[in-house]
C-alpha cells in the first residue's frame, strides 16, 4: 500500500486494508465473530477492547489456512480498537493490523448533519532502503524504540491536506476518533474551533465540554462533537505534537458554503416508488465484504426530472451516505447513521459531479452526476 507519496509499504492487513474495516453494531448486540488466516507463513489473532471474554482462548493465534469462531455481547458504547494480538504484538499492529469497532448507544446521540467521519492515527516504521519492487518493509528494531517515519491518518501520510474533509458550517459535526498506536500518544487538536462535546472512548457517560486539545493514549479513542462557524473557510487539523505532524499526522476539513441548494430528509419508511426518485441501494453484506457498496456507484441524473435521489439501506449494519466533494455553489450532505431500511433523500440542484461516501466502511464510495434539463 502507498503509505506517503512515492513511499510503498508491504503491510499486514485484515481484510485488504490499513486501517482494517470499521465494524459498526449496537450496544447490547451479540457478535458472532470468525476470523479467518489466510497467511500462509504466520499465525494471526483477533483482540476485541470491546469485548470481555477469556483472552486465552478466544485470542489464541489461529494457524495459517485454519478459522476461529467465538461470541461475545457488546455491553458499553463507544469507539474501541481491534488488533492482531499474537506476539509479538507490537510488530503485528506496526506492520498493519488495526482497526475500530464502534459500538452505538442504546440511546443515540443527537444527529450529525454537518459530517461524519472516522479518523484513526496509526504510525509507520520503515527499513533504511526499500526491498525488491521499491517496497518498503516494517522495522521492528524502530518500533521497539518508538521512532516511526511516519503518523498518519487513516493509513496515509497528509492525504488529508490534499483532499480536505468537508463538513457544513453550523451544523453538528462527529468524529470518531482512534489513537491505534502502536506507542505514539495523540494530542489531537483543530485549528481555528473547539471541540463542543467530547465522549471519552466514545461513551456517552464520560463528557466533557470545551476541549481545546484532546489526549488519547494508544489503543485509545473519542468521540468528538463540534461546530465550524466560517462558511467557506478551512480548519486544519492535526496532532498537537508537532514532530508528529510534520511526519504526516495533519488533515484539513473544508467548511461548506452554507448556500441552501439541498432538501434533505431521513425516515425509516419503506423506500417510495416516486418515478421523479433516483434510488442506490447499500446493498446486503456492504459493511462486511470490501467488494461490495452502493448500487448503482455510478448514476447521472437531469435537473427536473430525477435528480431527487434516494438512499435504502438493505444491508444488516448502518451505513451513511456523505458527500466527499461537491460542485461549486452546492452544499454538502451527510445522512447521518442509517440503520437497515432506514432510508435517505437528497434534491440536488446544481450541476456537476457529487462524490460521496460511506463514513463507516472507506471501500463504500459513489458518483452523481447532475445535469441541466
Amino acid at each position: 500500500m502507498t503509505i506517503a507519496p512515492d513511499v510503498v509499504y508491504h503491510a499486514w492487513t485484515f481484510n485488504g486494508t490499513v486501517p482494517g474495516p470499521t465494524i459498526v453494531v449496537n450496544q447490547g448486540d451479540t457478535i458472532v465473530f470468525t476470523l479467518y488466516n489466510d497467511d500462509p507463513l504466520m499465525a494471526h489473532s483477533i483482540d476485541f477492547h470491546a469485548a470481555q471474554v477469556n483472552w486465552a482462548t478466544d485470542y489464541a493465534p489461529v494457524p495459517p489456512g485454519r478459522s476461529e469462531t467465538f461470541n461475545f455481547t457488546v455491553e458499553y458504547p463507544g469507539i474501541f480498537m481491534y488488533h492482531c494480538g499474537t506476539p509479538p504484538v507490537l510488530l503485528h499492529i506496526g506492520n498493519g493490523m488495526y482497526g475500530a469497532i464502534i459500538v452505538n448507544p442504546s440511546t443515540p446521540l443527537p444527529a450529525a448533519p454537518g459530517g461524519t467521519y472516522v479518523l484513526i492515527q496509526s504510525e509507520f516504521y520503515l527499513n533504511s532502503q526499500s526491498g525488491p519492487g521499491g517496497i518498503y518493509a516494517g522495522n521492528y528494531s524502530d518500533m521497539l524504540k518508538g521512532n516511526p517515519n511516519y503518523v498518519v491518518f487513516n493509513g496515509k501520510a497528509n492525504q488529508y491536506v490534499a483532499s480536505p474533509l468537508s463538513v457544513a458550517p453550523n451544523e453538528l459535526v462527529r468524529l470518531y476518533i482512534l489513537d491505534a498506536g502502536p506507542n505514539q500518544w495523540s494530542a489531537f487538536h483543530v485549528i481555528g474551533a473547539l471541540m463542543d462535546t467530547v465522549y471519552v472512548d466514545g461513551n456517552p457517560a464520560n463528557v466533557e465540554h470545551g476541549i481545546q486539545t484532546l489526549s488519547i493514549p494508544p489503543s485509545g479513542g473519542a468521540i468528538v462533537d463540534m461546530y465550524f462557524q466560517d462558511p467557506g473557510g478551512k480548519n486544519p487539523f492535526v496532532d498537537h505534537d508537532f514532530a508528529d505532524a510534520s511526519i504526516g499526522a495533519e488533515g484539513m476539513f473544508a467548511v461548506g458554503t452554507g448556500t441552501a441548494t439541498t432538501t434533505i430528509s431521513t425516515s425509516s419508511s419503506s423506500t417510495s416508488t416516486s418515478p421523479l426518485l433516483t434510488h442506490i441501494e447499500m446493498v446486503p453484506n456492504a459493511g462486511s465484504d470490501n467488494s461490495l457498496g452502493f448500487s448503482p456507484s455510478v448514476v447521472r441524473v437531469v435537473i427536473g426530472v430525477n435528480n431527487t435521489i434516494e438512499w435504502v439501506n438493505n444491508d444488516t449494519v448502518p451505513h451513511t451516505a456523505t458527500s466527499t466533494s461537491v460542485p461549486n455553489g452546492a452544499e454538502q450532505f451527510n445522512s447521518g447513521g442509517l440503520n437497515p431500511g432506514d432510508t435517505f433523500t437528497v434534491t440536488l440542484t446544481v450541476p456537476g459531479t457529487y462524490d460521496y461516501h460511506c463514513s463507516y466502511h472507506s471501500w463504500m464510495i459513489g458518483e452523481i452526476e447532475v445535469v441541466a434539463g
